[in-house]
C-alpha cells in the first residue's frame, strides 16, 4: 500500500471501529439509562432483574428486564378527580379471572349499585389484575372497555391502572407463556398466583424517552409541575383505592 494511501485507510478504519462502538453502546443494557441521565429525568432503571414503571402522563407501562425495556403498552390512569398514587411498590400476586366490588365512593356516587361483579369478560377488572403491596387496593389490570385505549387522552379510571397488553405484563409478571396466561384467564376458576416481588414504581415524569429513545415531552394531566415523581408518603392521593378487597372462589 503507497505510504499516501496509509493514513486514508487509518481514518477509514478508525470511523468503522468508532461506528461499531457507537452501535454496542446503543444496544446495551445501559442505553436506557444514558437516555434518562442525559436529560436529567430522575429514574433509575434497575440493571439486574426485573422492574416495571407506570408514566402517569404519558399513559405507559414499561417493563425492563436487567436494564433493558421489553414491554411498552398503553395503559389508563386515574382521573384528575381520582388521581392514580404516585409511589414505589412491588407485586404481591397476580389474581387470575377476578371478581369486582365498587368502593363505597362510587356506590355513593350513584354510579355503581353495591354488589360484587362475577369474573369474566364484562367485569371491570377483566380476566387478571396484577396485585401490589400489601393492602394497596390499586391494580393494574386488564378491563371491559378495552375501546378505550384506542383514546390518546387517557386519564379516565377511578385511580386504577388498565393496560392493555396485560396478557404479556402477566406473562412477564410469571414467566409463563402467554397460551397458558390465556387457558387460566379463560377458566372457571379465581385464584392468586404467587408472584416474585418485582419492584413497581407509578411515576409522574412529564419528560420521557419514547421508544425510539426521543424525549417526548407530556401534558402535566395531574397540574403538579415538574417538582418530583413521587410525593411524600403522606401524601392523600396515596389513600386512592379503585376496587373493595374481594376474597378468591
Amino acid at each position: 500500500m503507497p505510504n499516501t494511501a496509509r493514513p486514508i485507510f487509518v481514518r477509514a478504519l478508525l470511523i468503522v471501529l468508532f461506528m461499531f462502538h457507537g452501535n454496542l453502546t446503543h444496544a446495551s443494557p445501559k442505553s436506557f439509562q444514558i437516555h434518562l441521565d442525559r436529560a436529567a429525568i430522575a429514574y433509575q432503571v434497575p440493571e439486574k432483574g426485573k422492574a416495571i414503571l407506570v408514566n402517569i402522563p404519558s399513559f405507559e407501562l414499561i417493563a425492563f428486564n436487567d436494564g433493558t425495556p421489553v414491554l411498552r403498552s398503553r395503559v389508563i390512569v386515574g382521573a384528575p378527580w381520582h388521581r392514580t398514587p404516585r409511589l414505589q411498590t412491588q407485586v404481591s400476586t397476580v389474581r387470575f379471572r377476578p371478581t369486582w366490588r365498587p368502593t363505597p365512593s362510587m356506590i355513593a356516587s350513584g354510579e355503581y349499585t353495591d354488589r360484587v361483579r362475577p369474573p369474566g369478560e364484562n367485569n371491570p377488572l377483566g380476566l387478571a389484575a396484577v396485585r401490589l403491596g400489601q393492602g394497596l387496593l390499586v391494580y393494574l389490570h386488564d378491563t371491559n372497555r378495552r375501546d378505550l385505549f384506542a383514546k390518546e387522552y387517557r386519564a379516565l379510571s377511578h385511580g386504577c391502572i388498565r393496560v392493555e397488553r396485560w396478557d404479556d405484563l402477566v406473562a412477564f409478571v410469571l414467566d409463563m407463556d402467554i397460551t397458558r396466561v390465556h387457558e387460566l384467564a379463560n377458566g372457571r376458576r379465581t385464584f392468586d398466583a404467587p408472584a416474585p416481588p418485582i419492584p413497581v414504581q407509578l411515576g409522574y415524569f412529564l419528560r420521557f424517552p419514547n421508544e425510539a429513545g426521543q424525549i417526548v415531552t407530556y401534558p402535566d394531566v395531574y397540574g403538579l409541575k415538574p417538582v418530583s415523581a413521587l410525593p411524600d408518603m403522606s401524601s392523600p392521593d396515596t389513600n386512592i383505592t379503585c376496587a373493595e378487597a374481594a376474597k378468591t372462589d
